[in-house]
């Protein structure tokens, strides 16, 4: 008798880990399948034109450009303000309509540079260029992050570079602002909390040397996750050229009490 209960319990505690090895793989499984379902469900590709223009024996022009396309994305409003970013305004963003578009550009940036350049010759061989590109940041919480970067030489003694962020609502259907993410704005405010974190994380970047202001302002070029929100910069806009863009980075949780309930909410903070 003892024996038989020795031998259902071992049985028993086989089932047990079998069934409970079943469960883990269906999980692991059904994650996997989920992941994918909703990676299909916001699909993302590009286009790009690379071309360049040669204006005289001493000068060579390049331009190159690469935009998103986002098939996911319907409401004509969402659309608009991604693309308008870029210069493009169309009535329907179909593959077809922002290839046109992004080829118009070129067209136009050769034309305009090489009337503009039609009596000057460098005395050593330059090239100009003009870069350009979207990329999806971030995509959480039904919030969209674009980066827009670019960059170009022009002659002079350096060239130039910008990077700039919008996040789009895709859960109301809107370009979030500022205001939507924090119910406070008094300059004298954040000019103390950004200046703080400017200068904590300045450790070893060397910005501070070369700021330009005496306070530091909002801007409408920023993002966030779970943790942050980051405000970037571009060169000349609060420190000199040699610094680079400024990235400076606030704890979500040292501003909860200037943080707008909706935003809140939604990042469950």
């Amino acid at each position: 008798m003892k024996n038989s209960f020795i031998i259902l319990s071992v049985l028993a505690l086989t089932f047990t880990a079998c069934t409970k090895e079943k469960n883990t793989t269906e999980n692991t499984i059904n994650t996997t399948e989920q992941a994918k379902k909703e990676a299909t469900l916001f699909a993302v590709d590009s286009i790009s034109v690379n071309d360049s223009l040669r204006v005289n024996e001493n000068l060579l022009l390049s331009y190159k450009s690469n935009i998103l396309m986002l098939p996911s994305i319907k409401n004509k409003a969402v659309l608009d303000s991604i693309y308008h970013t870029e210069n493009i305004l169309l009535k329907e963003y179909s593959p077809e309509n922002l290839k046109e578009a992004l080829n118009l550009k070129k067209k136009n940036y050769f034309e305009e540079q090489k009337k503009s350049l039609a009596d000057f010759t460098p005395v050593s061989a330059q090239k100009w260029n003009s870069n350009s590109n979207m990329k999806v940041f971030s995509n959480e919480f039904d919030y969209l992050t674009i980066q827009y970067s670019g960059d170009g030489f022009t002659g002079g003694a350096h060239g130039y570079y910008y990077e700039k962020y919008k996040v789009f609502d895709l859960k109301n259907n809107k370009t979030l602002q500022l205001d939507d993410v924090i119910s406070e704005k008094d300059p004298k405010i954040w000019d103390r909390i950004l200046s703080d974190n400017f200068f904590k994380n300045d450790a070893d970047r060397g910005q501070a040397e070369m700021l330009l202001v005496k306070q530091i302002p909002l801007n409408n070029n920023f993002y966030f996750d779970k943790e942050y929100l980051y405000f970037l910069y571009n060169q000349y806009e609060i420190t000199a050229y040699a610094a680079g863009t400024v990235l400076i980075k606030v704890p979500l949780s040292d501003i909860k009490l200037f943080l707008q309930s909706d935003f809140k909410e939604r990042l469950s903070l």
